[in-house]
C-alpha cells in the first residue's frame, strides 16, 4: 500500500507512520523543510519525502502519484486566532481551505482511491448544552472551526462527483506521548505551583488519545462503510477540568489540595491578564479566553464509529498520564 501523509511531522503525523510502517506501507510524507523531515528519519524509515506548501500548489504537482490512501493531517493551526472569520489572505484560507482543494485535485488525477481528513470537533462550534454528535447542523465559532467545515464540505463534494473513498474524522483535544499541547503545558503549569486549585464548575470535556486517533484513521480509510462519512472520535469519557486537575495532582505524586480558588477569584485573575496582555502586547497565562476554556465544556459523542465501524477506544487520560509525565521528566 503506498500512502501519503501531510501534516506526518506533527504529533499524530508521527503516530500514524509509526503504524503504517509497522504494516508494511510505503509512506511519503508532504513537508516544508528538509529539517522537519530530518527530525522525523531519527525515530522512522520514511520512503520518501516531498518539500511543498499547502498555500502553493505548484509544489503539490505529481505529490499523489501511485499513492493508494491519503491521509490529510496539515491544516492551518491559528487556534490562538479568535476571530469568527477568515479572509481569503490568511493562513486559514490559504492552506485549510485552498490547500486541502489543491490537494484534491492531485489527487482526484492521480487516481486515489481514499482520502482520509482530519478535521475538528470546533467545526461544529463548543460550550453548546449536552453532549454533541454528528447529527446537529454545524456552528463553528472560530476562524479555524469554520474553515474545518469548509474543507470538510469540500472533501465530501469531491468523494460524490469522483468516486473516491472519502471519510472526515472531527478530534477534540488529543493527549499522548510526545504532544506539546494544553495537556502537557497543564502537567508544567501544576508541577511547578503555577495553576491553583481549579474548583468543581461541573463543566465537561471530551478528549482522546492519539492512539485511538489512529485506531479511527486506519478503520476510516479501510473499511467501505466509512465512505462519505463524517465521525467523531472520542476516548468515550468526559472530564471537568477538576477531574483533569486531581488526576494530574495524583500522577505527579503530588497531594490533591482539600481547597479550591473561587471561581469569582479565577475571574478576576483572568480580567487583570486580559488587561496586562493588551498593555505589553503578550498573551498572560491566565486571561478571558484561558478562563472561558477552563470553565466551558466541548462535550461529544463518539457512538456512530463505535457503531459503524467497531471502533473502540483503548487509552483514557487516566492511564496515559504516567507515561506522559515520565516523559515530562525526562525532558
Amino acid at each position: 500500500m503506498n500512502v501519503l501523509v501531510t501534516g506526518g511531522t506533527g504529533f499524530i503525523g508521527r503516530h500514524l507512520i509509526c503504524s503504517l510502517l509497522g504494516q508494511n506501507a510505503k509512506v511519503r510524507i508532504l513537508t516544508r523543510s528538509h529539517e522537519h523531515f530530518a527530525l522525523l528519519r531519527q525515530d522512522s524509515e520514511i520512503t520518501t519525502a516531498v518539500i511543498g506548501d499547502l498555500a502553493d500548489p505548484a509544489t503539490l504537482r505529481g505529490l499523489c502519484a501511485e499513492i493508494d490512501t491519503v491521509f490529510h493531517l496539515a491544516s492551518y493551526p491559528g487556534l490562538e486566532d479568535l476571530s469568527p472569520v477568515y479572509t481569503p489572505s490568511d493562513g486559514h484560507w490559504r492552506i485549510t481551505v485552498s490547500g486541502t482543494s489543491s490537494l484534491l485535485v492531485e489527487a482526484v488525477q492521480a487516481g486515489v482511491k481514499q482520502f482520509v481528513f482530519v478535521s475538528s470537533v470546533k467545526a461544529m462550534g463548543e460550550d453548546a448544552p449536552g453532549c454533541l454528535d454528528e447529527g446537529p447542523p454545524a456552528h463553528p465559532d472560530s476562524a479555524y472551526g469554520r474553515a474545518k467545515l469548509e474543507a470538510e464540505r469540500h472533501i465530501l463534494a469531491a468523494g460524490r462527483d469522483h468516486g473516491v473513498h472519502v471519510c472526515v474524522l472531527r478530534l477534540p483535544l488529543v493527549y499522548g506521548p510526545g504532544n506539546k499541547g494544553n495537556i502537557s503545558r497543564l502537567i508544567q503549569a501544576i508541577d511547578r505551583g503555577y495553576f491553583p486549585p481549579f474548583p468543581e464548575v461541573g463543566n465537561r470535556r471530551s478528549l482522546v488519545h492519539v492512539d485511538d486517533v489512529v485506531q479511527a484513521l486506519l478503520l476510516a480509510s479501510e473499511l467501505p462503510q466509512a465512505n462519505g462519512e463524517t465521525y467523531i472520535v472520542t476516548d468515550g469519557q468526559t472530564y471537568s477540568t477538576r477531574m483533569i486537575y486531581e488526576a494530574i495532582c495524583r500522577a505527579l505524586g503530588r497531594p490533591v489540595p482539600r481547597w479550591s480558588a473561587p471561581v469569582s477569584l479565577l475571574k478576576l485573575g483572568a480580567s487583570i491578564g486580559e488587561a496586562v496582555g493588551k498593555l505589553c502586547g503578550c498573551p498572560m497565562p491566565l486571561n478571558r479566553d484561558v478562563f472561558n476554556k477552563l470553565v466551558g465544556s466541548a462535550c461529544y459523542r463518539s457512538d456512530k464509529i463505535v457503531r459503524e465501524l467497531g471502533f473502540r477506544p483503548r487509552r483514557t487520560l487516566y492511564d496515559a498520564l504516567p507515561e506522559m509525565i515520565a516523559e515530562y521528566r525526562k525532558s
